[in-house]
């Protein structure tokens, strides 16, 4: 594993380093084998230069604090709103909450390819949640979560329960430009800046949700403090999303800076940000991911 860590004198926001620890716990354990659990998974880069020191701080060490699921039992709701928009919420929910929601790809595909999907494979997924829970007391930071291509809202529930169990609100909107229905269905429209306005308008739905004294998420979601996190093609959605004043700070996982041949790369923006990127990648390799790291301002943080 490589870490790279550029930080000037000033410190991230809270929210984006509870984020960004949290987040980091998924890598963490992708580098870590059962015989090393008692390592902290962290090789300190052996070429770096005085703008990217190697990080030997001891940052490891303080993510893996959140690798076990924290305080808050989670809650999850499916909320929609407006032009179509439909969005999975996973929460801090009430103490004593307890019970399971699961979801299976199937119900995400196509009903022709439902159909010919008849087999005894398995194709469901189970979080520890309750469904429609009611919130804990407080107000918590919202994460955005941005699915890939061919994904859709539930993919990364592992990760976005994990989040919320740490006191976070996470929202996660399907994006039919490039979700796993239309994608199959070849309705795909790849349009980027949709899924960055679906991103920005889920932030106005968890306002909504959070006003209404009678709703689930009554007083619990803070858009005043706002992370996005997203997945392959959906790391450079957040890139779209976090030019927009909403959004304090970022994490892009397996993405980088896509641009059409011969067009400049745009300006990232100057957010506290972080980059993940899988070593044995072929689908985005790491140089892509390390390239946008190389453009962030600080400060930003890049794990391999």
């Amino acid at each position: 594993m490589r870490i790279l860590h550029r930080s000037p004198v000033r410190r991230p926001g809270r929210v984006a380093l509870a984020v960004f620890a949290a987040v980091a716990v998924a890598g963490l354990a992708a580098c870590s084998s059962s015989d090393d659990a008692n390592d902290n998974g962290a090789d300190a880069a052996a070429d770096t230069s005085a703008d990217t020191p190697a990080d030997t701080s001891g940052g490891a060490d303080a993510a893996f604090a959140f690798a076990e699921p924290g305080p808050f039992p989670v809650g999850v709701t499916t909320l929609t709103g407006e032009g179509g928009l439909v969005v999975e919420v996973w929460y801090p929910a009430a103490e004593g909450t307890s019970g399971t929601d699961t979801y299976d790809v199937r119900d995400f595909t196509p009903e022709a390819v439902q159909a010919l999907l008849t087999g005894d494979a398995e194709a469901t997924f189970t979080i520890d949640a309750g469904r429609d829970a009611d919130s804990a007391p407080g107000s918590f930071p919202v994460v955005l979560f941005s699915h890939g291509s061919s994904g859709f809202r539930l993919q990364s529930s592992f990760l976005t329960s994990h989040l919320a169990s740490w006191g976070m609100v996470v929202a996660a909107p399907d994006h039919p430009s490039r979700d796993l229905t239309n994608v199959l269905s070849g309705t795909a429209s790849r349009d980027r800046s949709e899924s960055v306005d679906e991103l920005l308008a889920t932030i106005l739905l968890l306002e909504d949700e959070a006003a209404d004294d009678s709703g689930l998420l009554a007083g619990s979601a803070d858009t005043t403090r706002v992370g996005a996190l997203g997945h392959s093609a959906g790391g450079g959605t957040i890139l779209g999303a976090a030019a927009d004043p909403a959004v304090d700070g970022y994490v892009s996982m397996a993405s980088g800076i896509l641009t059409a041949e011969g067009e400049e790369p745009p300006a990232l923006p100057a957010k506290p940000s972080f980059f993940l990127a899988g070593a044995l990648d072929e689908i985005v390799p790491p140089e892509r991911t390390e390239a946008a790291f190389a453009d962030a301002p600080e400060p930003s943080l890049l794990w391999v």
